[in-house]
């Protein structure tokens, strides 16, 4: 099974590569690579292996982000700016914790199958370290996706795997996997608190762990309504495993919107930003990008009383997509009129669109499936997505 989801475009159709002209390596060989990191996870980080003045020609620093909505939420608005992502039932999200593993960074000469947007050639040199990130923190990069984004350094390729110089000419494909939380992951820059949920994580086999709250800003609901039981704020933990390979991913800043690859440059660096993007967790649709985000039916099946409850994935166990139920049993309505631009389908009941999609069993698949496909390349790239294992949770 392969997901190919884009932000804000037509589902792909093809994959068309534009590829300087491809001249051999001029660097001598030498020693293989080594790269940061240790084969423990420390209490103390690594040192940032490159700054945002590090700038060596032929080379691509790799490092990581959650763009400027992992960082900093999703803020709710009536009249959100066009093209900003709101959560359309009237639910502001911000995260406390974003907890990844990402390892097998590798770099291949570019497919020669444009129909088929998996398709790598040769290895050219692969990074098979593990980093164990918490990419809600802000890094000391500007991000890819500009603005007041900012990105975490993990490493530089410098050369090929046998330690001969990067070429300029070509444009190397960019791929690499997310991986089960591991004690042999270099930490890159958790803390204390960090560790201790990536402990769980790793006894549980879980590539993600997202943490936050969620608190609703919307219209007040009328006393006698549905959503007046529903809590005002929700604090959640969605920790599950989906390890999967994200490849020969497409690259903005090649200027065109298919086009895959990091090409080094003769005169300073190139970029390639693993980016995670948050909202896919709250996605009314499989199979397509940029679709409206809601968070009723997810407060709908958080537990507790009162106005600020607790949700996990396990809540979300049994609960049909398509037929959206809350802990009283009630049809979750799609509440409309909170945000300029959205109009409910149905008022008196949200259903999710699974897009073709099979396998999902119930809610709880349905986030994690979305979920899966949120890996890309400098911001918007899109992957190819390959799934490396089942769900866990």
């Amino acid at each position: 099974m392969m997901l190919t989801l884009r932000r804000a475009t037509p589902a792909l159709l093809a994959l068309t590569l534009s590829l300087s002209a491809c001249g051999g390596d001029d660097g001598a060989t030498g020693v293989a690579p080594v790269y940061p990191g240790t084969d423990t996870l420390g209490a103390t980080p690594i040192a940032a292996p490159f700054t945002a003045m590090t700038n060596t020609p032929r080379t691509i620093q790799v490092s990581i982000s959650s763009e400027t909505f992992g960082q900093q939420g999703f803020a709710y608005s009536a009249t959100p700016p066009d093209g900003e992502p709101v959560v359309v039932d009237g639910w502001e999200v911000r995260f406390t914790r974003i907890l990844v593993t990402v390892k097998n960074v590798r770099l291949n000469r570019p497919g020669t199958t444009p129909s088929d947007p998996a398709s790598v050639g040769a290895s050219v040199a692969l990074n098979p370290r593990a980093y164990a990130v918490n990419v809600h923190r802000a890094g000391p990069l500007t991000g890819a996706g500009g603005g007041e984004e900012t990105s975490i350094p993990l490493f530089v390729f410098a050369s090929d795997a046998t330690g001969a110089a990067l070429d300029p000419t070509v444009r190397y494909a960019v791929s690499y996997d997310t991986v089960a939380a591991t004690d042999a992951a270099t930490n890159v820059n958790l803390d204390e608190g960090d560790r201790t949920a990536y402990a769980t994580m790793v006894t549980r086999g879980w590539t993600q762990l997202i943490e936050g709250t969620a608190t609703y800003r919307g219209v007040a609901p009328e006393a006698a309504s549905v959503f007046a039981s529903y809590p005002t704020t929700v604090n959640f933990s969605f920790g599950f495993g989906a390890p999967s390979a994200y490849v020969n991913c497409n690259n903005p800043d090649n200027g065109m919107e298919d086009a895959p690859g990091v090409q080094p440059s003769a005169t300073g660096r190139a970029r390639a930003q693993l980016t995670f993007h948050m909202d896919h967790f709250f996605w009314e649709a499989l199979g397509r990008e940029d679709p409206p985000l809601h968070f009723d039916h997810l407060a709908a099946r958080a537990q507790g009383t009162g106005s600020s409850r607790m949700l996990t994935l396990d809540d979300l166990m049994g609960v049909v997509p398509t037929n959206l139920r809350d802990r009283m049993d009630r049809a979750v309505p799609d509440r409309g009129a909170q945000t300029m631009g959205y109009t409910a389908r149905n008022p008196m009941a949200l259903s999710l669109d699974l897009g073709g999609t099979a396998g999902i069993n119930d809610l709880r698949d349905f986030v994690v499936f979305s979920t899966r496909a949120s890996g890309h390349l400098n911001a918007d790239g899109l992957c190819a997505v390959r799934p490396a294992g089942a769900f866990r949770y």
